[in-house]
């Protein structure tokens, strides 16, 4: 149902705001959690692959600066226990061909993808999108661990992609080197099997790297991970229940930057909101319940839960930019045709009245969209440390 105009409430303050940076989590249009689960006589069909480049091409015409794949994501679930390691970057380097301005973010695994395929997926996405990609650095394990360790070990893989890029050779059995020329070599022995892969040129068939690496995006729980996020990552995913922890939370992440002679203002600080839209927000209320009464008392996950009309959002958004709370923000939509329709068709253009977020594309590379430093300042400021074994 169309929403009725209404007028937005954002106070005369936001007009001195830089504009936010807006983008929007599509990791439910894969396997949702619970959606296995038969709720009725009929069970719910996998997600449609067109479906959701249905929904990525409505973000990319509501002028969103990107849409974020986490590593819940799977659009097309493995049998049994087994499931493809790579279903994130497969479905952005899909979403590239039918989209031309938004930013396309894959969460890819630091422990159980090699370094040199992680360049290499990503580096297929960051071409066949003319720069748009992006890469969430995850780590993928089977119990919960401390941060701190958490942080350590995703660094690592941080660390050793980086070392592709930049064409320094590793030591170990099991590194990945890489040449003068840019050719790497893998070999691995695993369980299932062995790879015994030639040397392939950078640039020739199958293994060329786009001119510099994709940002990096990181999720921030914890001050481990903060100070991880102000060393190494471009985009700062934070999920935290008011604008007062946000605050605290890009403040460690901008001190570590400095501390690592980064400039703190070139790493964008996202704080996600888990989203549910209406014309009216008594009728976002009831279908919040609704929500929680299938999935949960706590969709959000630790985000800020906002149950309301697109307008209020826009205010919300306004108040948390005007304290410092966070350079954009990152929605995670309850319901992803209702919502993201209330967020490209409404909540935008109210953003854009307030001034706080663009009324056309001028950059065509997610880098250029999130103002961050450009490619060959990028490659120049590549954190490497050193590569451990694979």
């Amino acid at each position: 149902m169309p929403y009725p105009p209404q007028p937005t409430s954002i106070t005369s303050a936001s007009s001195s705001l830089r504009p936010v940076v807006l983008g929007v989590d599509l990791t439910s249009a894969g396997a949702r959690p619970g959606a296995h689960r038969a709720r009725g006589p009929i069970p719910p069909r996998p997600f449609d692959g067109e479906r959701f480049l249905q929904l990525v091409r409505a973000a990319d015409r509501g002028l969103l600066d990107l849409i974020t794949l986490d590593e819940d994501f799977l659009l097309h679930p493995g049998r049994g226990q087994v499931t493809a390691r790579l279903d994130t970057v497969v479905a952005a380097a899909r979403a590239a061909r039918v989209t031309t301005g938004i930013g396309l973010v894959a969460a890819v695994d630091t422990v159980h993808t090699e370094a040199a395929h992680t360049a290499v997926a990503l580096s297929s996405v960051d071409r066949a999108s003319s720069g748009r990609a992006g890469w969430q650095a995850v780590r993928q394990t089977a119990v919960p661990e401390p941060d701190e360790a958490w942080a350590t070990r995703v660094d690592l893989g941080i660390q050793s992609v980086n070392r592709v890029w930049t064409g320094r050779p590793g030591t170990g059995s099991g590194a990945v080197e890489v040449d003068a020329e840019g050719r790497f070599r893998v070999d691995h022995d695993g369980i299932r099997f062995a790879i015994r892969s030639r040397p392939t040129r950078a640039g020739g068939s199958g293994a060329a790297l786009s001119r510099v690496r994709p940002p990096v995006v990181l999720r921030v729980r914890s001050e481990a991970s903060a100070r991880l996020a102000g060393r190494t990552a471009d985009v700062v995913r934070i999920a935290v229940p008011d604008a007062a922890q946000a605050v605290r939370l890009r403040r460690l992440v901008r001190d570590s930057a400095l501390s690592a002679g980064r400039d703190p203002e070139e790493v964008r600080v996202l704080a996600e909101v888990y989203v549910v839209l209406a014309a009216e927000r008594a009728s976002a209320r009831a279908r919040l319940e609704l929500v929680e009464a299938l999935e949960g008392p706590e969709p959000g996950r630790g985000a800020h839960v906002v149950a309301d009309t697109p307008d209020e959002l826009a205010v919300l958004i306004a108040d948390w930019a005007a304290v410092g709370a966070a350079d954009g923000f990152l929605l995670r939509p309850s319901s992803l045709g209702a919502d993201l329709d209330a967020i490209t068709d409404r909540l935008v253009p109210a953003l854009q009245r307030a001034g706080l977020f663009r009324t056309e594309r001028t950059e065509t590379t997610l880098r250029g969209s999130l103002g961050l430093p450009d490619a060959a300042a990028a490659s120049r400021a590549l954190p490497t440390g050193r590569l451990l074994s694979a």
